[in-house]
């Protein structure tokens, strides 16, 4: 945002009325700066490659439903069958494991 206002140069004297050069000067200036804003041309925006690649692996990632029935099966069935869930020691363990392979 531009403020248009006049400088010493625009004001015939003091405590005078601004001549009509001075007008003629802030018109100027105020269509100036339009003409240069459309010189410029429109706003234009680059994505890199690198985004790009980040925006399509999380639109596929966000199609995946959330919970995988099939994983929820398998580990009720281990559940029930005494496989897993009886030792929390081992379980802690192996969390930690997971988390420090990473």
């Amino acid at each position: 945002m531009r403020i248009q206002g006049y400088r010493p140069e625009d004001v015939a004297g003091a405590g005078q009325t601004q001549g009509t050069q001075g007008a003629e000067r802030a018109q100027q200036g105020t269509s100036g700066a339009a003409n240069a804003a459309a010189s410029r041309g429109a706003d234009r925006v680059e994505v890199s490659n690198d985004a790009r690649l980040v925006s399509t692996a999380l639109r596929e990632a966000s199609k995946t439903p959330n919970i995988r029935p099939e994983v929820v099966e398998r580990a009720k069935a281990k559940l029930a069958a005494g496989e897993v869930g009886n030792d929390a020691y081992r379980l802690a363990d192996r969390m930690i494991d997971s988390l420090m392979s990473r």
